[in-house]
């Protein structure tokens, strides 16, 4: 309080000259009009540049939630729509899940869970992702793990609320691909560039260009036609072609982990076959 005082006594003559000037400023804008306008349209712009800025800050800071938000629902459509399957043209027996929403069918052939990347390693020989969810929210060993642009993996260890991925970016990570024309080979990472693979096992008579797409067949844990990458170089024997990943596996935030609803159904079925 003695402080306040004495800044008071000290500083008497110039706050009495600021109350003056703020008094006769607010007359003078009071009695012209023009000068009214213009310090109002001043003051406008003003405060609103400031809560611009504000609005920008708050924005910024409520991304994360936005972008978690965002893949939640990108997941709930994915899930709505299924995975688009090539119909066979003898006979089509694959299989679709039918449900009937506001008197709307809806065909769902896998489950999508959206996951936070929180851990993730591309120079190891065999590479793995941390995933910001387990058992309590759906995840199973040996599930499917992609990104909106192409496969991640597959699920190799859960717990109850954080699961690990096994990367496509591992040793003997083989996955079953397919080319324009359908023919499959076996995709997997030398160990060497993460962002190329190869892929073997495709006949010199089939003739694959630079830039076609590489995609899943279908057979195994991941669905059919989700992009893989796109073909670099041939090898000079013609059956093994260098691919280029569809995404970086270096900016990978966001992932969906897939439930094949029919897969336990198709394992079982196909350890009956072997046990005759």
């Amino acid at each position: 309080m003695r402080n306040l005082i004495f800044i008071l006594k000290r500083y008497y003559n110039f706050f009495i000259f600021l109350l003056l000037e703020i008094i006769c400023l607010s007359i003078f804008l009071r009695n012209n009009r023009y000068q009214q306008s213009s310090w109002v349209n001043s003051s406008r712009s003003i405060s609103g540049a400031l809560f611009t800025q504000k609005q920008q800050l708050f924005g910024f800071f409520s991304l994360r939630a936005v972008n978690d938000s965002l893949v939640r629902e990108n997941a709930r459509l994915k899930q709505q729509l299924g995975i688009p399957q090539i119909p066979n043209h003898l006979k089509d027996t694959s299989y679709t899940s039918t449900t009937v929403r506001d008197s709307v069918k809806q065909t769902t052939h896998y489950r999508y869970i959206p996951c936070k990347v929180l851990n993730n390693s591309v120079d190891l020989k065999y590479n793995f992702l941390t995933l910001n969810a387990g058992y309590k929210q759906g995840i199973r060993k040996n599930f499917a793990v992609i990104c909106d642009k192409g496969i991640v993996g597959r699920i190799t260890h859960v717990s109850e609320n954080y699961s690990v991925a096994a990367s496509l970016l591992s040793d003997k990570f083989v996955v079953s691909a397919m080319v324009g024309d359908g023919t499959v080979g076996k995709l997997y990472w030398d160990g060497d560039n993460p962002n190329l693979v190869t892929l073997s096992g495709i006949p010199q008579s089939v003739k694959v260009k630079q830039k076609d797409s590489v995609l899943t067949s279908g057979f195994g844990i991941f669905p059919e036609n989700i992009l893989i990458g796109r073909a670099a170089e041939k090898s000079k024997n013609g059956t093994t072609y260098k691919v280029w990943l569809s995404h970086d596996f270096r900016k990978l935030h966001y992932v969906y982990v897939i439930e094949d609803i029919t897969q336990i159904e198709r394992i079982l079925l196909e350890d009956s076959t072997q046990s005759e």
